[in-house]
């Protein structure tokens, strides 16, 4: 058969010439920013075609190039190939615009599961390194950014001229999600015997009211009696309620037995009467999540409910209302208000519940009635707070209660969050500040709130608003724990800020996706020597189940994000460090297994341990991790997890963390004794997945 043929004899038959090598044909390469790039998810900004993640030319090393992928370590974005590839190129590295040794990123390119490429660990100003690679066979390619352990600030990585040559078919993007077989944890317990759970110590004020409730599972009703308990402090017999107001300072040992039908436990547990609340984490449930700004009345009491018959056994506490209460209008608003809003306030200037949200405030009743009702279901009340003083109060030059000042010698007019409107921040300095902050808290303390919220205080941080806050907090009669938000609280001020609130926010608003709980592990770490009781760095709360409730100002409704494994490694990570526990789910359509998540005695008692000792890393590679934390009969927690996007194994060596020879072990989120091992254990683990190990010495 005739091979080549001239240009002539194709002209006698009036086409052109085709010419047939035996080289393979290449096609013009695909650009990767001709894909849809909006599947990709990265630790910081948007994803950017032939830009970097803030908007710029892609340059690495003063080289400017017209075409690729700027994106933020961790990061990933995959490609369905459906086979058809040859070859994947690109020039990588951390680009220009972050400035000189700035960033730590490792690029990766993975097919169908394996790795088949990885860079050296890159900063801002290293030589770009190329990659060319060989696609044959490959269905999915996933191109990955990581942060080879490093915090992800500055982690902008470009894949500079990305280009896929495919000769059959268009490559397209899709959103990846690690695989999730649902993990097996323990089912919520239907055990009908008693048993009393943590925290076994509790901190109040002296010469304040108490709440707090015994927390126990079992069949109902259930009969308490009491040893040791000091003057002034009675328990419900039937609830197992706590309430009086407490002693002088002092440790008070009691003894508390619990019997039904079928038996009886019995615990010892602290009352420690001083200056130091929380002394475990505080759990709880918060309305954000859910109702975003205009939460009612109604939804409140509903969640509350749920929490006291199905959580509080295993001790979840406190109803904590955020966000905006005081807006008569607010509904599928802005996240972030309504500029000029009427909102409710009293004759001082204090803002006041919205009456037409919750009916039991009308009449200037605040929030004492709704506080009555959570009381009385054997849970604490909590409230969300904006920093500073009411526009309209300093406006208006109200007077402050109990003091001879006027609003607007206490607001500073120059000082205003940067995202809600309805405020001006407080001279906390001065003598009108501080008399305003005492005023608020005094209120406060009439309504019966146990938590405030305090956000717009901590980034950027208000020292004087929190000094002024505590003392008032510290004079107005009643034992509230103090929470500053937002995060993330800078690291310069750890040490007024563990002596001055109960708890404070390490991170921004925390959200259902991975990346965001992924950072959680850095947070941690850096905040580890500032954890303690009294004083915890708080990792936010726990998107689970259903959020945004009707669509709420806080997003779509939906069911939580999170695949079932990150959900263990959110409250496996936030027992070990521990981190308070407010959940932002709709409780009362929690499914069974949410239930379980959030009800595993064994794990959250990990998290309310009364040495309240910080877990941290002891031990990683690549992507996995072995964390431990120290617990108060001597025993070790020891958390597995894979932060990255396959199976892998994972191994604790017990020398790791001051143990050797036999140990036994026990999966907490599962109930299931483990056996004895010897020097170590490995685990597989699922990706974004965790596993969470009592290991006790023998």
């Amino acid at each position: 058969m005739m091979k080549w043929m001239t240009i002539a004899t194709f002209a006698l038959f009036g086409f052109l010439p085709i010419f047939v090598s035996a080289e393979p044909f290449l096609p013009n390469p695909i650009p990767l920013s001709s894909l849809d790039l909006s599947t990709a998810t990265q630790g910081f900004g948007l994803p950017q075609a032939d830009k970097t993640v803030d908007g710029h030319t892609l340059t690495l090393q003063s080289r400017p190039f017209a075409s690729g992928f700027g994106t933020h370590a961790p990061g990933l974005l995959a490609i369905n190939l459906q086979q058809n590839a040859q070859r994947f190129q690109a020039v990588v590295g951390v680009d220009d615009e972050v400035g000189l040794g700035k960033g730590h990123v490792e690029f990766q390119v993975w097919g169908d599961g394996k790795r088949l490429w990885t860079s050296r660990v890159l900063r801002c100003g290293d030589t770009p390194q190329a990659v060319d690679i060989s696609l044959q066979g490959v269905k999915q390619l996933l191109l990955r950014v990581t942060t080879a352990g490093a915090i992800f600030d500055f982690c902008h990585a470009d894949w500079a001229d990305a280009r896929i040559t495919m000769p059959i078919g268009q490559p397209h993007t899709f959103r990846f999600r690690a695989d999730d077989d649902t993990p097996r944890i323990a089912m919520t317990s239907t055990s009908e015997k008693p048993k009393i759970h943590p925290p076994y110590v509790v901190g109040v004020r002296p010469g304040t009211p108490l709440v707090w409730t015994v927390p126990v599972t079992g069949m109902r009703p259930l009969a308490f009696t009491v040893r040791g308990l000091p003057s002034g402090v009675l328990i419900n017999a039937l609830t197992g309620t706590l309430s009086g107001k407490a002693p002088i300072a002092g440790d008070y040992p009691i003894h508390i037995r619990v019997t039904n039908r079928a038996g009886s436990d019995e615990k010892n547990v602290h009352l420690i009467a001083g200056s130091v609340l929380a002394l475990t984490p505080p759990l709880g449930w918060n309305s954000y999540d859910v109702y975003g700004d205009s939460v009612t009345e109604s939804e409140v009491l509903a969640n509350a409910e749920v929490m006291r018959k199905n959580m509080q056994p295993y001790g979840w506490d406190t109803i904590v209302i955020d966000y905006r209460w005081y807006d008569p209008g607010a509904y599928n608003n802005d996240p972030n208000g309504r500029a000029g809003a009427p909102l409710a306030l009293d004759g001082f200037g204090r803002l006041a519940p919205a009456p037409n949200r919750f009916p039991s405030a009308a009449d200037g009743q605040g929030f004492q009635a709704l506080a009555k009702r959570i009381h009385g279901m054997g849970l604490r009340f909590g409230i969300h707070i904006m920093r500073g003083i009411p526009r309209d109060a300093v406006k208006r030059n109200l007077p402050i209660e109990g003091s001879p000042f006027h609003a607007a010698d206490a607001g500073n007019t120059q000082d205003t969050c940067p995202w809600c409107p309805d405020m001006f921040g407080v001279r906390g300095d001065t003598a009108a500040g501080r008399a305003y902050y005492a005023s608020l808290f005094r209120l406060y303390a009439s309504w019966g709130v146990d938590f405030v919220k305090m956000d717009d205080t901590s980034a950027p941080y208000h020292t004087d608003e929190i000094n002024a806050v505590r003392t008032a907090i510290d004079h107005c009669g009643r034992s509230i724990i103090y929470s500053l938000s937002p995060g993330e609280t800078p690291l310069t001020q750890a040490a007024h800020v563990a002596g001055h609130a109960n708890q404070w926010r390490v991170s921004g608003d925390f959200w259902d996706n991975w990346v965001a709980l992924d950072r959680e592990f850095t947070l941690g770490t850096q905040w580890k020597r500032w954890t303690g009781p009294g004083h915890w760095p708080d990792a936010d709360m726990l998107p689970v189940g259903r959020l945004s409730r009707g669509n709420r100002s806080v997003g779509a409704e939906r069911k939580s994000n999170f695949t079932k494994n990150e959900q263990m490694t959110l409250l496996s990570l936030w027992a070990l460090l521990p981190s308070p526990l407010m959940v932002g789910a709709a409780l009362p359509e929690a499914d069974p297994w949410t239930l379980a998540l959030l009800t595993n005695p064994e794990v959250i008692a990990v998290n309310q341990d009364g040495l309240g000792a910080a877990g941290g890393r002891v031990s990683s590679q690549e992507e996995t991790e072995v964390w431990v934390k120290e617990r108060v009969d001597g025993s070790k927690t020891v958390g597995l997890f894979n932060r990255g996007d396959f199976a892998e194994p994972v191994t604790a060596d017990f020398a790791a963390f001051g143990f050797s020879g036999r140990c036994r072990v026990r999966d907490l989120w599962r109930h299931e004794t483990l056996g004895v091992r010897v020097k170590k254990i490995t685990l597989t683990i699922p990706a974004h997945g965790a596993a969470l190990l009592g290991v006790q010495r023998l």
